[in-house]
C-alpha cells in the first residue's frame, strides 16, 4: 500500500524533475527555477529537502561537457536576473528565484539601513567600502586592498565578501565564461555587486512586506516547489533568518489559508502543500 510519504516524494519528484530528461535551454532553465523556488546551486542532498540545478541541468555526477552546460545555465540565470544567488540556505550555496526574493530580502535584513555595519568584521567593511568606491569587483580585488595572500584553509577575501553576502550587502554573478580551461574559474574571477543596486526592483518589492508576510511568502514558495517537509527541517534549512517560532506561526497562517496541512506520521510532523 503506498503511504502519505510516498505519495508527498512523487509531488516532490515531479517539481524536481528527478526523473525527468536533463534541462539544456535557457527557457527551460528559467521554468525549473519558478517552479521550485529555491534550489540548490550545485548537488543534491538526500538530507536536504530542496532541488538541485546541478542535477537538473547537468545529472549527479556528470561529464566535463554537461558540467559546463550547466554552468553556462546557471550563469544564465544569474544575467538574466531570474534567479539571484544567496548563502543563507542551508549551509549551501542557493539561488532564489526572483518572485520569492523580496521576502527573503525581508528576513534577512530586518529593517536594518544599508549604512549599519554593527556586527561586521573589519574585513568585511574593507571590502564594502572598495564595492562602494568602485561597483564591481573581484575576490582577487578584495584581496589586494586586504593586503594578505590566501592559503588553501583560509582566503581572507571570500570569507570577507561571504560575510557580506550572508546578509544581502553584496551579490555574486554573472561571470563571463571562460572558452578554454576550467568551465567555472573566469580569469577575472567572479563579480561582485551591491545587491540593492543590482536588485533594485526587488528591494523595492521588499518594502511592501512585513516579517510575517515575507515568512509567510517565502515558505510558500518553497513548500510550492518542494511539496513537503518535516517542519523541524525548515528550522534547520532556515535558521539564520526565521525562528521556530516564526515558522510555526507562519504555517498556522498557511494552514488558516488551506495553502498548506500539517500532518503527522509517526513522530514526525510534517507540512504539505495543499
Amino acid at each position: 500500500m503506498i503511504g502519505p510519504i510516498d505519495h508527498w516524494q512523487a509531488r516532490r519528484d515531479r517539481s524536481f524533475g528527478t526523473h525527468a530528461p536533463l534541462i539544456t535551454t535557457p527557457a527551460g532553465a528559467e521554468r525549473f527555477l519558478e517552479r521550485v523556488g529555491v534550489a540548490l546551486r550545485y548537488g543534491a542532498s538526500d538530507r536536504l529537502p530542496l532541488a538541485s540545478l546541478q542535477r537538473a541541468l547537468a545529472g549527479d555526477d556528470p561529464p566535463k561537457d554537461a558540467a559546463a552546460r550547466a554552468s553556462g545555465l546557471t550563469n544564465h540565470l544569474l544575467g538574466a536576473k531570474a534567479g539571484i544567488e544567496v548563502h543563507v540556505i542551508a549551509g549551501r550555496v542557493a539561488v532564489v528565484h526572483r518572485r520569492a526574493m523580496p521576502a527573503l530580502y525581508v528576513l534577512v535584513r530586518r529593517g536594518r539601513p544599508l549604512d549599519d555595519l554593527s556586527g561586521i568584521g573589519l574585513d568585511a567593511q574593507t571590502a564594502l567600502a572598495l564595492l562602494r568606491q568602485r561597483r564591481e569587483v573581484s575576490a582577487g580585488d578584495v584581496r589586494h586592498r586586504l593586503g594578505r595572500p590566501a592559503n588553501p584553509r583560509n582566503d581572507p577575501a571570500y570569507a570577507a565578501l561571504g560575510e557580506l553576502m550572508r546578509v544581502l550587502l553584496v551579490d555574486r554573478g554573472p561571470f563571463e565564461m571562460p572558452t578554454k580551461g576550467i568551465h567555472y574559474l573566469p580569469p577575472e574571477g567572479y563579480p561582485y555587486h551591491l545587491l540593492h543596486e543590482a536588485h533594485a526592483d526587488l528591494v523595492s518589492a521588499s518594502r511592501k512586506l512585513t516579517v510575517p508576510s515575507a515568512a509567510d511568502a517565502f515558505l510558500g514558495a518553497y513548500l510550492d516547489g518542494a511539496a513537503f517537509a518535516p517542519v523541524r527541517a525548515l528550522a534547520t534549512m532556515f535558521k539564520l533568518f526565521l525562528s521556530r517560532a516564526e515558522i510555526d506561526a507562519s504555517l498556522a497562517r498557511l494552514v488558516e489559508r488551506r495553502k498548506a496541512s500539517l500532518e503527522r506520521v509517526g513522530s514526525t510532523t510534517y507540512c504539505v502543500s495543499t
